[in-house]
């Protein structure tokens, strides 16, 4: 007999059954669905913690841990596979003699946030300063004029190492782009803070006509945020933005270290470096500055939430002025006028810089 308590606990020991008997450990993500009769190319199995299951959605199974044993070892009868989960899983089930088992102890509460994986991958600082240089290069004036259109000028590409490049393979091997309609490509590395390493970069397609993607991100790269080194350099305040340009923009407007989540997607990554870094190592305070929009709202809610959660101060910046969907909009608008470019001649370069300044001179 299979005592009711004997049964519960071997119904928990799912995690243990797929190591050992299927290898899969992380059961975060999804993973090849366990049934012998399903090919399954794209992992399209999970688990679920709550009712210690597995479902794959390729072929339409549901296992709890005696089906499952029952179909990778093709055994009929509830006994025989609890006998199977328990050899397993080793788990001494009381008719095998002796006293009974002690329950099994419950696993270690997750944290709240993994360890964020590491990300991005060789040193480009090379290529992306070849890049900065091609930005200046005669026949590349497209790279500059689109900055200026995006409200950014020569001090600001300086300041971030922005470049310019018509092959975004020759900054990271790893992109994959089809753009035909392009004009060339912004690289928009991402710098440690003594700028000397850029281990990660994307690119914004500049083009006159419709374009597939307006950012790019190499293939196969987890991607870190940008400026990440920010969040563990214990500033006193540090700006959060959604979108690369737009925290370029928050920079120039606030004067305050602005660092971006490069996408929505990296929300959770922002939480783990912080829920991991030492408390001195946190800034004091994080301003979320996400698109005004509902995704926008929705991401910036949540991270407030999770920064409560991990215990930093935070803050959301109000409503853009005059309808802007985000700061690098009400950037260009000049905050309800016009931007100027001011001229003035680099010594000894031969090159010309722009800089920006509202109309009434400021």
């Amino acid at each position: 007999m299979i005592s009711d308590r004997e049964r519960d606990d071997l119904r928990a020991s799912m995690p243990d059954l797929l190591r050992e008997r299927c290898g899969i450990v992380n059961l975060r993500r999804s993973f090849s669905c366990p049934s012998p009769g399903h090919e399954d190319s794209d992992p399209s199995a999970h688990y679920y913690e709550n009712g210690n299951t597995v479902h794959c959605f390729g072929c339409g199974k549901t296992w709890d841990v005696f089906t499952l044993v029952g179909e990778l070892n093709g055994i009929d009868g509830f006994a025989e596979q609890a006998r199977a989960v328990a050899d397993i899983v080793g788990y001494r089930l009381s008719d095998d003699g002796g006293e009974p088992p002690r329950p099994r102890p419950k696993p270690k509460p997750r944290p709240p946030f993994e360890k964020p994986r590491e990300a991005g991958a060789g040193n480009y600082f090379e290529a992306c300063g070849r890049a900065f240089g091609d930005l200046y290069a005669p026949g590349n004036e497209v790279g500059r004029r689109y900055l200026r259109y995006r409200g950014l000028d020569d001090d600001d590409a300086a300041r971030w190492g922005l470049g310019f490049t018509r092959n975004p393979r020759c900054i990271m091997p790893q992109f994959r782009v089809y753009e035909p309609e392009a004009l060339g490509f912004i690289t928009i590395p991402f710098w440690n803070r003594d700028f000397s390493e850029a281990r990660y970069c994307m690119v914004r397609t500049i083009s006159r006509g419709d374009v597939r993607n307006k950012e790019w991100r190499p293939k196969g790269v987890a991607s870190p945020l940008w400026n990440e080194w920010m969040l563990t350099a214990s500033l006193p305040v540090v700006f959060v933005a959604e979108g690369l340009i737009d925290a370029m923009a928050i920079s120039k407007v606030v004067n305050k270290p602005t660092m971006a989540l490069g996408g929505v997607a990296n929300a959770k990554r922002l939480a783990s470096i912080l829920y991991h870094a030492e408390p001195r190592e946190r800034p004091d305070k994080v301003i979320v500055c996400m698109d005004e929009d509902d995704e926008g709202r929705k991401t910036a809610e949540a991270i407030c939430g999770n920064l409560t959660r991990i215990g930093v101060a935070n803050g959301l910046v109000p409503p853009y002025p005059g309808g802007a969907k985000d700061m690098d909009e009400w950037l260009m608008r000049g905050e309800g006028t016009e931007w100027d470019f001011e001229a003035q001649p680099a010594d000894g370069t031969g090159l010309v810089l722009y800089r920006t300044r509202w109309r009434d001179g400021s």
